[in-house]
């Protein structure tokens, strides 16, 4: 018995160490004030709730869908049976280019753009993933959700488009969990090119080389190196990741995006595990990426 204590005791300030310890990382990372409550109920749900979300979901009602919980105002209660619409098909097309992936408990927030903006630490985004947060956001203008309802091709279209997008994001590092990787091992343009195929789905993009200019891979695939690259004049890193990634699956077929994951984590790195699946080094890869749209 005594033995059981200090072996009991020895656990517990492990436990208690361990999550100071994440207490400390996370009020850097967050720029918060943790408590030591808060952040050990972080630690058990894998879900940390910051002081906005928790005022933005307090502010808001709720509806259960599935493994998503959906908050939101008035102003956007007549959008809900289109959101869990959304999100179903979301299911649907991320599904099948991920194989599959275990659920688990997502929120989905809508919010104002200030909130969103302050989130993402980006302005005028219309959308929001954090894995760290389990949170999407998305922002509707509330002149645009009778034009949404009323199925105008072009507010309809970025509505659902956001949703489409940002559940992309949570599938995609479910998957990247379930292989026993970390989302930090892939380039944004892989993570963003899968959300941007995702949220295209039915619909057609069209390639024009007068677009944006093309930028090599590796210059987008740090996140720092991917917000410069949005405010680069001729560059659009979102279309390109979508026609990166849109042809990856054209040419190796749906599968591609999870060989890629798990080969990911079974070699060195990204980089490698693209030129073994396609057997072409990075440089003619992006080369034939040109040539197949050009």
């Amino acid at each position: 018995m005594t033995i059981f204590f200090i072996i009991l005791i020895i656990f517990l300030v492990s436990i208690f160490g361990l999550i100071k310890a994440f207490q400390k990382e996370l009020n850097a990372r967050t720029g918060e004030k943790a408590s030591f409550f808060t952040t050990a109920k972080s630690v058990f749900t894998f879900n940390y709730d910051s002081e906005l979300e928790i005022k933005l979901k307090a502010d808001r009602m709720k509806h259960a869908y599935e493994n998503i919980l959906i908050y939101y105002q008035d102003e956007n209660e007549k959008l809900i049976p289109l959101t869990v619409e959304t999100l179903e098909w979301a299911e649907q097309i991320s599904s099948e280019i991920l194989n599959g992936y275990d659920k688990r408990p997502i929120d989905l927030i809508f919010m104002d753009q200030e909130s969103l903006n302050h989130l993402s630490n980006s302005e005028d985004v219309a959308g929001y993933y954090s894995h760290f947060d389990k949170l999407m956001g998305i922002y509707v203008h509330p002149e645009d959700v009778e034009d949404i309802l009323q199925s105008f091709e072009t507010q309809l279209y970025f509505f659902q488009r956001k949703i489409l997008h940002e559940y992309a994001h949570y599938a995609t590092f479910r998957k990247i969990e379930e292989a026993k990787g970390s989302g930090d091992l892939f380039p944004e343009w892989f993570i963003e090119g899968i959300a941007e195929y995702v949220g295209n789905d039915q619909t057609e993009v069209n390639y024009d080389s007068n677009q944006f200019d093309f930028l090599p891979l590796e210059s987008i695939s740090l996140e720092d190196n991917w917000e410069k690259a949005r405010r680069i004049d001729g560059a659009n890193p979102y279309m390109q990741s979508y026609f990166t990634v849109n042809y990856l699956i054209q040419m190796y077929g749906n599968n591609v995006v999870v060989e890629l994951i798990e080969k990911t984590n079974d070699t060195v790195g990204f980089y490698t595990a693209l030129e073994q699946v396609t057997a072409r080094t990075t440089s003619e890869f992006e080369q034939d990426v040109l040539d197949y749209y050009q």
